[in-house]
């Protein structure tokens, strides 16, 4: 299955709202996909399954809720430009379904580019790397005692508090329907932040895709 096949898809399900191309935004969105309800959702096509919640991107978003991408498609990336970090990409921004490379110049093309004027490209992962570091889901979600289960369900309200506890304020959830458990299945929390990538903020739509009043977290 094609990389940007997938990560197209799982954009046009993801996006808050909706997508333009501008240039100017209010927030970030660091956006951590859980690897087993992300490759459930796509049937298995995975290279691999990290056990841990992994970097899907860093997204720019209008106060609006609009996601803005593709704002400059002549700024490629290359490999020089993030050899500083490669080592601490693939570990924590790997590809699942493809070439990690290819995942990070999709992601800096469609998302980095954004936020040129502010951010150069090892800056705008150096954030995406740092802020992750501040935030580690599984283990947020463990102090909650909300582990990955094939059979136990948690309400959507626990996980996001969950997350609320360490930031103190609201994520945003995203999830899949299982076909095999009959619920939505969590496959991806989303953190906000300032327009500078500081301080967190409000996500303005807490779990749109995650439907009924429990989720699944699948192991």
């Amino acid at each position: 299955m094609s990389m940007l096949f997938v990560f197209s898809l799982f954009l046009l399900l993801d996006v808050p709202k909706s997508c333009i191309a501008q240039k100017n935004y209010s927030s970030f969105m660091l956006v951590q996909q859980w690897p087993k309800g992300f490759c459930n959702s796509i049937s298995g096509f995975c290279t691999s399954i990290p056990n841990k919640f992994t970097i899907y991107g860093l997204w720019p978003i209008r106060s609006n809720d609009q996601l803005i991408v593709n704002c400059n498609l002549t700024n490629h990336l290359t490999y020089d430009d993030i050899k500083r970090v490669e080592k601490q990409l693939s570990s924590n921004w790997p590809s699942l379904v493809g070439a990690d490379f290819e995942f990070w110049s999709m992601a800096w093309g469609m998302f980095g580019t954004c936020s040129e004027k502010e951010f150069s490209k090892l800056e705008y992962f150096q954030l995406a790397l740092r802020n992750y570091a501040q935030n580690d889901l599984k283990g947020i979600l463990k102090k909650a005692n909300i582990v990955p289960d094939e059979k136990q369900l948690y309400n959507i309200s626990s996980v996001v508090a969950a997350v609320h506890q360490h930031t103190q304020h609201h994520p945003r959830l995203a999830c899949y329907w299982s076909r095999s458990l009959n619920v939505s299945a969590l496959y991806e929390i989303g953190i906000c932040y300032t327009e500078d990538g500081k301080s967190y903020k409000d996500c303005l739509e807490y779990y749109s895709t995650c439907h009924g009043t429990e989720i699944a977290y699948p192991k």
